[in-house]
């Protein structure tokens, strides 16, 4: 049986959280203010929400590696449908309901508020914008639910994940570490000789993003040396450590400078460069969790970890609920009551989702392999 770490979940959480309050931020139109407070200052990351997509993608390449680092390598067809019930599933639920309370409660522009804020949902949804999102691996970018673009990448990569193990299992950490840059590295050099286009879910762009799931898989695969060598560590040390961490995933910018010396620096080669520095600021939250006593103790909250619990489905629901209760009360309320009435009807829309669509998904993947048969099968074999 696979280990499961509760850490993680709560951890998967946290960053949901972060991206639902980076689009709250991004709602109001910023200062010099909140850009020092939520940009570059302690607040960062409350809202670090481009942060916490690296964060998923390193951390499904851990847990998706987990069965191939301890020889239970799933048949293929297996692993592709539970992950695409696992996916698929509740994304399309979603993507309904988004539909719906986009044409329900959509009032059109609305002043004060931002541009970021009043371009969603103001284009119509066209045959083509439908199948687009029907079929989720194609290059485009929602209007209608920004975070489609990292579900795109996660379905991608999640599809060849399995070959990328096979030949991950053969490697050492350091000839990992090379394959993961090599990809990054031949997305790049695509993106310089074609002159291709960055909008977020080019399929040059995902050969990078399969890097990130590298680094969680070599996480996964040398987790128990990674452990004892934390907890080996000090008090003290520790914390140098976790604010080592801090900086590389929410502060350690290089492409601002270079951008600011190079005016017109491809905005592509500045996500490569950035997102690596992130994903080791990743790699070291996610070590802390699974082996620091306070850190792991705190991440297993129940409260905490039931945020990770529903966070896909937080993740996925939270801009329909949020563009919904402004567009129904700005004329009503000030925009504070209306946020926290997002909030609350986010967490409420998320756990439903969760126990009504996510869950039964889930299941609907075990059963359709098997899983659940040769449970019940083990259970049984171990009561008798």
């Amino acid at each position: 049986m696979n280990q499961r770490f509760d850490e993680l979940d709560s951890l998967r959480g946290l960053a949901a959280l972060a991206v639902f309050f980076s689009h709250i931020y991004l709602v109001f139109n910023d200062n010099p203010l909140t850009r020092l407070l939520f940009e570059f200052g302690p607040l960062r990351l409350t809202v670090a929400g481009s942060e916490a997509v690296t964060f998923f993608f390193v951390l499904s390449g851990f847990v998706l590696s987990l069965p191939f680092c301890s020889g239970k390598r799933p048949a293929y067809r297996h692993y592709v449908v539970r992950r695409v019930c696992r996916i698929y599933i509740p994304y399309i639920a979603a993507f309904l309901a988004a539909l719906g309370l986009r044409d329900v409660f959509y009032s059109g522009t609305i002043n004060g508020l931002s541009d970021w804020f009043n371009a969603n949902w103001s284009n119509p949804l066209g045959s083509g914008a439908i199948r687009d999102h029907l079929l989720l691996i194609g290059t485009f970018t929602s209007n209608l639910n920004n975070v489609v673009w990292s579900l795109v990448h996660e379905m991608r990569v999640s599809l060849v994940f399995p070959l990328l193990m096979f030949l991950l299992v053969r490697m050492n950490a350091l000839q990992g570490i090379g394959f993961g840059a090599a990809l990054s590295a031949g997305s790049v050099l695509y993106a310089y000789l074609s002159g291709a286009n960055f909008t977020g879910t080019e399929w040059h762009a995902t050969v990078h993003y399969a890097a990130l799931f590298i680094v969680g898989a070599l996480l996964a695969k040398y987790r128990e040396p990674l452990r004892d060598k934390i907890r080996s560590l000090g008090p003290k040390r520790t914390l140098a450590l976790s604010l080592v961490g801090l900086l590389l995933y929410v502060y350690a910018r290089p492409s601002y400078i270079i951008h600011m010396l190079f005016e017109g620096f491809n905005p592509y080669y500045r996500m490569v460069m950035d997102t690596w520095l992130t994903a080791a600021g990743a790699a070291v939250f996610i070590m802390l969790g699974i082996s620091s006593g306070a850190f792991s103790r705190f991440l297993r909250f129940r409260i905490i970890n039931y945020i990770g619990r529903i966070s896909y489905s937080l993740y996925l629901t939270h801009l329909a609920v949020l563009f919904s209760c402004i567009h129904l009360l700005h004329p009503v309320l000030p925009m504070w009551a209306i946020c926290l009435i997002a909030a609350a009807g986010t967490f409420a829309a998320s756990s439903l989702m969760y126990h009504l669509v996510e869950k039964p998904a889930i299941r609907l993947g075990k059963a359709l392999t098997g899983q659940s048969r040769q449970a019940a099968v083990s259970r049984r074999a171990s009561v008798s």
